[in-house]
């Protein structure tokens, strides 16, 4: 009997290699750079010159986030060609526009203009306040909270591992939680060049206006079996998934829980299906039984 399978689609590229376009356009003859200039033109977004050796576009949160978008997508291309069917799907932050593509919930411009729109609607609430995220290895989430308390807008959004978060606020209140916890012995301090606050409070008050973006576009039942990465449940209506994609913008994240579930309720193997690495680095600080591939490493299609 064959172990169960799932994929799970990243939030966005940290840094191309170039091997993850090798493998869609030239290992599987898969016409990328159609997609993307199709994709800039619908869209009326600059990304047609797209250089991946030169990294031309992590720099640029909207560009890298629908880049990331469609080499998710392509490999789910691929993947479906090929008949490799998983067992579940979940989406990780902004990959969930990936995993709905998936799993036949959104068809691929819907998921471009869902990106598109939800970035504009944040940038207008945040109105010009400047706003990170950070990666904070080496303390237990009381560690954190207890150092990130006296900074009102500081909160953690996303746990990676029992000593793996992610925290996110005003920038000049997350630069100064991240001094105070390298002297405090952090394992690892990395900020993100975001500057969109996703998952975070200061958006949990205008889940309204999410609600009316998503009303515009059509959704459908999963063909697959979908997992959120919120609260672990399933999700098995058009309905639940349209609350969901508010859920993920507003709500903050359990990737390290959502692993240890899904490993619980059987999946052996977790597939990483886009161009970046980021889960399989954060499944190293997660214990299971269960092994863990990326996609765009090459080796697993």
């Amino acid at each position: 009997m064959r172990e169960k399978l799932a994929f799970l689609f990243p939030a966005f590229v940290l840094k191309y290699t170039g091997k993850e376009y090798d493998l869609i356009a030239k290992k599987h003859d898969y016409d990328i750079d159609t997609r993307i200039a199709d994709s800039g033109r619908l869209l009326g977004v600059d990304i047609e010159d797209f250089e991946i050796k030169e990294n031309n576009y992590i720099d640029s949160e909207l560009e890298n986030q629908l880049l990331s978008y469609i080499f998710s997508c392509s490999f789910s291309d691929i993947i479906h060609d090929k008949n490799i069917e998983a067992d579940v799907v979940s989406g990780f932050s902004m990959g969930i526009y990936a995993a709905f593509y998936h799993a036949g919930v959104i068809d691929f411009n819907t998921g471009l203009f869902l990106i598109r729109d939800i970035y504009s609607k944040v940038h207008s609430i945040l109105q010009n306040k400047k706003y990170s995220m950070a990666s904070v290895v080496g303390f237990t989430r009381d560690d954190i909270s207890n150092y990130i308390q006296a900074k009102e807008s500081v909160e953690i959004v996303i746990q990676n591992g029992t000593y793996s978060f992610v925290i996110s606020g005003l920038e000049q209140e997350v630069e100064q939680i991240m001094d105070v916890l390298q002297e405090e012995g952090a394992i690892y301090l990395s900020k993100f060049n975001l500057s969109s606050p996703y998952h975070a409070k200061i958006l949990r008050n205008r889940q309204g206006e999410f609600e009316k973006i998503i009303a515009k576009y059509t959704f459908s039942d999963p063909k697959l079996p979908l997992i959120s990465m919120i609260d672990h449940k399933s999700l098995q209506t058009a309905s639940e998934l349209r609350q969901e994609i508010v859920r993920n913008v507003c709500q903050p994240l359990d990737f390290h829980n959502s692993i240890r579930n899904m490993n619980k309720q059987g999946i052996k193997h977790f597939v990483e299906v886009g161009a970046d690495t980021s889960l399989l680095k954060s499944s190293k600080f997660i214990e299971g039984d269960f092994d863990f591939k990326a996609i765009s490493k090459g080796k697993w299609l």
